[in-house]
């Protein structure tokens, strides 16, 4: 990995630094939003994914934490890959689980 910013499965940031707001920085960032999108079935907002998991918000801030949901940072936003969220969805989980008193 040539950047210190790059992570596997994200396609590498321009090399040269451009001024956020600018029109150059938006479309670089909408190019990123559509290929990220296109490679993950979509992409949504941890409130989004919140609601169809039927999880809080800050639960799925904590998957994405632990990666468990893989999320991408496109201008200033975080996003949530949907084929996460759907294979999270199947999982047998417990809603009944509690962590126990120490």
């Amino acid at each position: 990995m040539n950047q210190e910013n790059e992570l596997p499965g994200m396609p590498a940031r321009t090399a040269a630094k451009l001024r956020k707001g600018s029109r150059a920085w938006i479309a670089s960032e909408m190019a990123l939003f559509k290929q990220l999108s296109a490679e993950h079935s979509g992409l949504t907002q941890p409130f989004m994914a919140a609601m169809a998991l039927g999880i809080s918000r800050q639960r799925v801030c904590q998957l994405m934490g632990t990666g468990h949901l893989r999320s991408f940072e496109v201008m200033g936003k975080s996003f949530i890959s949907c084929t996460d969220i759907e294979a999270f969805a199947k999982l047998d989980r417990d809603t009944s689980f509690r962590y126990e008193a120490a």
